[in-house]
């Protein structure tokens, strides 16, 4: 079972323990979603179904969306774990990226765990969605369907946060998708050694903290977004094109 006290590490191999069920589930699920989509006169519209695995005990969200009545023959498909820390309801997804500590340490793969609490898909129900009869599985599904291919991370400035100083190095990653920017609380786990190079990381936390729409962007802020989305697509072009027949090492 997902519990707040295990690392992140333990929660990406808990999760990735989880996968093949839940991908099982996803195609037994189909049928009936398409029947039910097929149904549907009002669009965007999902179908969402509850899926506890006997041996973990997670809980999974399994939805089917379409954007409209053409896609309700072939949906999209995504699920979400959830994970209560006391009465607080955490919304948990989970990947891996290629990641370099620092210029002389090697690539590996890395485990991250993006973890979205409540508020913040309040956030983006009144700021994007502006629609206040939907439910928070509503809010959350919408988000994912909508957002959850374009994930961008980018290096925050202060032209995007001028209170970037208030959360130090935790704050220093935001992220941009398909409806706007979203403000992360980072956090790298791992032991530290003498050096930086000698640093062993294990995995990466993100806390996604708010939501802020386009419409709601500034002049200086959308400009700083999009210059950081330049600079870090330049880097992922060099990176990729350095290492792109290197194999990766994903930490045990």
């Amino acid at each position: 079972m997902l519990l707040t006290t295990m690392s992140c590490k333990e929660m990406f191999h808990n999760l990735a323990t989880d996968k093949e069920k839940v991908d099982i589930k996803k195609e037994y699920f189909r049928s009936r979603a398409t029947k039910e989509l097929k149904k549907k006169t009002k669009f965007p519209a999902y179908v969402c179904y509850e899926y506890k695995i006997p041996a973990t005990q997670n809980k999974y969200f399994i939805f089917f969306y379409a954007a409209n009545k053409f896609m309700a023959e072939k949906p999209d498909v995504n699920s979400f774990c959830e994970l209560f820390d006391n009465n607080k309801r955490f919304i948990i997804k989970w990947g891996i990226s290629p990641y370099q500590h620092c210029k002389n340490s090697k690539h590996i793969y890395l485990p991250q765990i993006h973890a979205y609490p409540s508020h913040f898909f309040q956030r983006y129900k009144e700021r994007c969605l502006k629609d206040e009869t939907l439910s928070t599985n509503d809010v959350i599904c919408r988000y994912f369907a909508r957002n959850g291919k374009d994930f961008f991370p980018i290096k925050i400035t202060n032209e995007i946060n001028n209170n970037i100083e208030k959360y130090g190095i935790a704050g220093e990653i935001g992220c941009i998708v398909t409806d706007g920017f979203c403000f992360t609380q980072s956090k790298l786990e791992g032991t530290p050694g003498e050096n930086r190079i000698d640093d062993k990381i294990d995995a990466m936390l993100l806390i996604y903290a708010t939501f802020i729409s386009k419409n709601e962007m500034g002049k200086n802020q959308y400009e700083a977004i999009k210059a950081g989305e330049e600079t870090a697509l330049s880097h992922l072009k060099d990176f990729y094109e350095k290492y792109k027949n290197k194999d990766f090492e994903l930490e045990k």
